[in-house]
């Protein structure tokens, strides 16, 4: 939906999907914009969940400027189940991922929002050497 602004509650990376949603509860809530949507095959997403303090390849596709102090907003890109509903705000902002869990993703107006579908691969270089 367009019109208005949808917000979520982002935590820094943690091991799995059921913790971040725990540990989540109380943090507050962000706006946020998606970049590009990453689609993955249904097994591929749920060992996502449940490693999701796992170095991927993945994450060098994640917004580069990951907050935007004029809008207020996490620039984010949303990985998901190809044909899910849920999904996995993710974004790097002060040399930390975070991410935030939408357990519906139909609000999301993603008409104009650029598609991949992706793989669950080790990368190819650290999340360090990403950051510099």
């Amino acid at each position: 939906m367009s019109g208005f602004r949808l917000q979520a509650k982002f935590y820094p990376l943690v091991p799995t999907l059921s913790r971040l949603v725990e540990e989540a509860k109380e943090g507050a809530d962000y706006f946020f914009t998606v970049q590009q949507v990453l689609q993955l095959r249904m097994r591929d997403y749920s060992r996502l969940c449940y490693e999701l303090d796992k170095e991927y390849d993945f994450e060098r596709m994640l917004p580069a400027k990951g907050y935007d102090a004029v809008q207020g907003a996490f620039n984010c890109a949303l990985v998901m189940p190809v044909n899910g509903r849920e999904g996995l705000l993710m974004t790097r902002y002060a040399n930390q991922i975070f991410v935030a869990h939408l357990s519906d993703c139909a609000l999301l107006d993603l008409a104009n929002v650029p598609c991949q579908r992706i793989t669950l691969r080790p990368p190819k270089r650290t999340r360090y050497e990403l950051d510099r």
